[in-house]
């Protein structure tokens, strides 16, 4: 069976780190990466995943609430449900599905951090140096708080 951007698996499937490259229709070119959930937690789809700190492999856990994370230590976002201690892809580039904290919405324009009220969630970036280098998406639509909507997604980590 071919591994997919939506292949989820107790077992690894692809080396951590792979890369899988998406056409997804007029919405251009999608970048997934390969990870190991190694959280306490399931993964949602919109949630924000870092690199584990004490992982130099592609080992993942969901950002912390209501503290920006630097944007090179952010991997991507989830787009699926990802099981804690389980191998899966999630979005470093492309448009896809984030989720927004419940302190504000955020409206189309506006580029966006980690650190949302709830962990794994995103609010807008702060006019701050640790704003700046949080920064991992673009929202291009209006989304409520608490909501999910689309964003140009842009990890580094």
């Amino acid at each position: 069976m071919a591994v997919t951007s939506a292949s989820v698996s107790v077992n690894a499937e692809a080396n951590l780190g792979s890369t899988l490259e998406v056409q997804f229709s007029a919405r251009g070119p999608q970048t997934w990466v390969y990870v190991l959930n190694e959280g306490s937690t399931n993964l949602a789809a919109g949630e924000v995943v870092i690199r584990n700190t004490t992982s130099t492999e592609y080992k993942v856990i969901v950002a912390p609430a209501a503290s920006i994370t630097l944007g090179l230590r952010v991997i991507g976002i989830a787009q699926h449900a990802i099981p804690a201690g389980s191998y899966g892809y999630v979005l470093r580039r492309g448009i896809g599905t984030v989720k927004i904290g419940s302190g504000a919405g955020v409206s189309d324009v506006d580029t966006l951090t980690s650190g949302g009220a709830e962990a794994g969630t995103l609010l807008v970036k702060a006019n701050s140096a640790a704003g700046a280098a949080g920064m991992i998406a673009l929202a291009v639509q209006n989304i409520a708080a608490s909501g999910t909507g689309l964003a140009f997604i842009d990890c580094r980590g």
